[in-house]
């Protein structure tokens, strides 16, 4: 068996990099990122397909996809030590005289960040030829990724962006984030709100038939979760929380909107509190279909047993 990229020449046409530098230099990091992004998002067997000595003609496509995710992921997890020398002088830098000098976080920072968008960017785009191809693929179904796709009112970053209001760029590996996040707001929120009689009966019948009833629920709840999860991820103290982490790791973006610039009004916020209301509205509505009791339509999103990171306070 050979590797995902085995050569400098494979590997330079993924990445920027000198063609003279011997493959091993790098071969820690494609290791590395092999093993902990591949290996999540793709499984053990389909990455072991992928480096076989003999690819077959259906993963041809797919290797290639893969190797121009794998290339800028592992420079990216290995950049801060690609970029330095290490020596009896501690972490030095080349300069343009041959000498060696301080190296620059901004200047690692700044590479770091466009090798971690331009990674996962074909990361997704192998995600994508995944679902396209499932029938192809069926040692995907063993991945971790695979397993944890389903679960959620919000089944996918199609509906999350088109459903849900919410723009992620239809990208599969920030709506993936999400879902524990997506989880916590449905126990918290949703289930305890609709019984788990009623909750259990509406996610059964997420992807078939639906009465109007259970159509126009499940839509407001999909709307609120997501606006919920918006919320959390681009609140300040969520920013802040994320912004002290100091391990690599994949930072999904939503763009914040805000209803009050000068004090920054969550819009999200606001949504949410909307679409939770208009799930409590059709509850009520549907009240005898659903075989359940009238709710209150009122809920205070800052009282203290509301606040999903309130334990953590």
């Amino acid at each position: 068996m050979k590797a995902i990229i085995s050569t400098i020449d494979e590997l330079h046409k993924t990445v920027k990099i000198n063609v003279s530098t011997k493959i091993d230099v790098f071969e820690p990091f494609l290791q590395q990122a092999r093993d902990i992004i591949l290996v999540r998002y793709l499984g053990f067997e389909l990455v072991e397909i992928l480096e076989g000595d003999t690819i077959p003609d259906r993963a041809t496509k797919l290797l290639t996809l893969t190797q121009y995710a794998l290339g800028p992921l592992a420079i990216w997890v290995g950049n801060a030590e690609l970029s330095v020398r290490i020596s009896d002088s501690g972490f030095t830098v080349a300069m343009k005289a041959g000498e060696y000098g301080a190296a620059s976080d901004t200047k690692i920072g700044k590479v770091e960040e466009s090798l971690e968008r331009r990674g996962f960017q074909y990361l997704d785009q192998v995600l994508e030829y995944l679902e396209l191809h499932a029938d192809q693929f069926p040692e995907w179904t063993q991945s971790r990724y695979y397993t944890l796709r389903s679960g959620n009112y919000i089944q996918s970053a199609t509906q999350f962006q088109e459903i849900g209001l919410v723009d992620i760029d239809y990208s599969r590996l920030t709506f993936e984030s999400f879902r524990p996040i997506m989880s916590m707001i449905e126990m918290r929120f949703i289930t305890e709100l609709l019984t788990e009689t009623l909750d259990t009966s509406l996610r059964a019948k997420l992807d078939t038939q639906q009465s109007a009833a259970e159509k126009e629920l499940i839509g407001s709840i999909r709307r609120f979760v997501a606006c919920k999860t918006a919320e959390i991820h681009t609140s300040q103290a969520s920013k802040t929380n994320r912004s002290g982490a100091s391990n690599n790791e994949y930072k999904p973006v939503i763009r914040p909107l805000y209803a009050d610039i000068q004090n920054e009004g969550n819009y999200f916020a606001e949504q949410g509190d909307y679409f939770y209301t208009k799930i409590k509205q059709t509850l009520n509505k549907y009240a005898v279909e659903f075989g359940i009791e009238s709710v209150s339509e009122a809920m205070d999103f800052n009282s203290a047993e509301s606040k999903i990171f309130n334990s953590f306070g």
